[in-house]
């Protein structure tokens, strides 16, 4: 407990020499139970807010080390920004914030988790209105979550037992994706966007062991969504160019289906895969403009592939 309450005095002090700039900067940190630890480093600049609030129930639980990126609430703000919070109840939870939001009118990092052995580490740069919320219940789900830039949005949420989601994004613009929910045990997602703007990506497993896996690139609108239900379905998206919008619905087992798109222009490519049955297999692809495909499966076994160009 004395690291604890060391951690509170480094937070306060941080604050106090902040608000000699304007208003707010605050650290707050609750811990009941054995052996948990807890760190602030809180720097925030002129015309500041802030807010760092930690609070732990349950025997080991950590949120980390000062400035380290697995460990700790480590936020630097300027210009108005700022709101860290981890909240764990259980056994062994760990969470990890870095937050260097300069120049924001508003961002915000929430983690919740619920549970044992929980893991988050997300890690948010030089961000304006951007908010990160990460909700885990149950034992061993991890998440990992990058931003770099943008008014964005991203929202991971977990029920089970060893799910696993993994978001990059970099300068996003006005990204209003991910939203991923996993809600069984051993559901993987592994969301990459870069350069995007408006873009709607939504991931929403249900089941055991399934997989997704996304791709966006260049800054245009472009929809994606991916909804699976059941065991071991396996999905992969990848868009790149102008207005691209792709969508896989699998509800069964051990389903496999893939949309790759790209163009150059603002023609919108359309693709859509739907999987009703076990063991189906579909993939779509189109490089050119204007293209629009969809793929129904029902049933066992079934195989499509579909080319345009």
């Amino acid at each position: 407990m004395k690291f604890a309450l060391s951690t509170i005095a480094l937070g306060i002090g941080l604050a106090c020499a902040s608000q000699f700039s304007s208003a707010a900067a605050t650290v707050t940190i609750s811990q009941q139970g054995t052996g948990n630890t807890a760190a602030a480093d809180q720097s925030v600049g002129p015309n500041s807010d802030g807010f760092v609030t930690i609070t732990q129930t349950g025997n080991d639980n950590h949120v980390g080390g000062p400035g380290g990126t697995t460990g700790g609430i480590f936020q630097r703000v300027q210009s108005n920004g700022g709101v860290s919070n981890a909240t764990q109840t259980g056994t062994g939870n760990n969470v990890g914030i870095v937050q260097d939001v300069v120049g924001t009118q508003g961002s915000t990092i929430n983690v919740t988790q619920a549970g044992n052995a929980n893991s988050a580490i997300v890690n948010q740069v030089n961000s304006a209105g951007t908010d990160v919320i990460v909700r885990q219940a149950g034992t061993g789900n991890a998440t990992n979550i990058r931003q770099s830039a943008g008014d964005s949005v991203i929202q991971v949420t977990q029920n089970g037992i060893d799910n696993r989601a993994t978001v990059f994004e970099e300068d996003t613009g006005l990204f209003f994706g991910p939203i991923i929910e996993q809600n069984g045990a051993g559901n993987t997602v592994s969301a990459t966007a870069i350069s995007v703007g408006f873009s709607d990506h939504d991931i929403v497993q249900t089941g055991l062991r399934n997989h997704a896996i996304t791709n966006q690139t260049t800054p245009f609108p472009k929809d994606l969504s991916i909804r699976q239900v059941g065991a071991d379905n396996r999905a992969g998206i990848a868009q790149a160019g102008a207005s691209q919008t792709a969508a896989i619905d699998q509800n069964g087992n051990d389903n496999v289906a893939s949309i790759i798109q790209g163009g150059i222009t603002s023609f919108q490519n359309t693709a859509l895969i739907t999987q009703m049955g076990s063991i189906n297999n579909a993939t779509i692809r189109q490089i050119g403009n204007g293209f629009s495909s969809a793929v129904n499966q029902i049933g066992v076994g079934n195989y499509a592939n579909v080319y345009q160009h």
